[in-house]
């Protein structure tokens, strides 16, 4: 008899965990990554161009998330001396300031930005977003397997002002986040790939402190290392402003 109840529960138990759909599974991630109320971290940025030469810079970003689909940004680049104080406030896709020391002006810039490279890297704006918010209202997606260790999703999404139109995502069952993406152009062409290659348990997050993107068409990489990081340490909706991005130093 314990032997038919074991066999029965394997089999509900089973068809549980298949019952979840790729955008629960989604859904998962996102209620993960909510969990931190604002965010201070350093990170170095490496550059390696299609000849091996390799160029660093050094940038500050500050997070606030004002609620499930509202998380604003400010990145300010510390290195090298000719980026030190070129400021980025994002509010959302039509709220991009940029703040240009060596003109003292800021502007506000096109929400098509968010294809654009972040600072001359193989990240664009929008994968600097898939750091820290995983879900969005116009992803559709789909489980296409599932392992022990993690899950597969394919990815769709209706916003045509994208560079890609698919994803390949794996998201650590564990963990809740991500570990490798793939991308694919409106061709169907894979163009990019992102890959968390370090996560670490930071303050009782895991924190993912090595992420690196290699672009397939030309050749490129680049390195997002973490260089150290705070959370929950009461930063001001207010903060997140065109005045601020303008200022010297950052304070809040």
């Amino acid at each position: 008899m314990r032997k038919v109840w074991a066999v029965v529960s394997i089999l509900v138990f089973s068809i549980f965990a298949f019952s979840l759909t790729g955008q629960q599974v989604l859904d998962m991630v996102k209620d993960n990554y909510q969990n931190v109320k604002d965010e201070k971290a350093v990170f170095t940025l490496k550059m390696t161009d299609e000849e091996g030469t390799v160029k660093e810079k050094q940038f500050v970003i500050y997070l606030y998330k004002k609620s499930e689909d509202d998380v604003y940004a400010i990145i300010r680049f510390e290195k090298p001396v000719s980026d030190k104080r070129l400021t980025l406030l994002v509010k959302g896709a039509d709220n991009i300031y940029l703040y240009m020391p060596a003109f003292r002006t800021t502007k506000r810039i096109s929400g098509a930005a968010k294809n654009d490279r972040f600072a001359g890297s193989d990240f664009t704006y929008k994968d600097i977003e898939l750091v820290y918010k995983v879900s969005d209202k116009n992803y559709k997606a789909e489980l296409v397997k599932e392992d022990e260790k993690y899950y597969y999703l394919h990815i769709t999404h209706n916003d045509t002002e994208l560079d890609f139109k698919e994803l390949n995502m794996k998201i650590d069952k564990e963990l809740k986040i991500p570990v490798y993406i793939e991308f694919f152009n409106w061709q169907g062409e894979k163009y990019k790939t992102i890959t968390f290659e370090k996560i670490e348990n930071i303050q009782g997050y895991n924190v993912p402190t090595k992420i690196l993107a290699n672009n397939i068409k030309e050749n490129t990489k680049t390195e997002i290392i973490l260089n150290d990081v705070e959370f929950d340490i009461g930063i001001p909706e207010s903060f997140f402003s065109p005045m601020t991005i303008s200022k010297p130093i950052l304070k809040f």
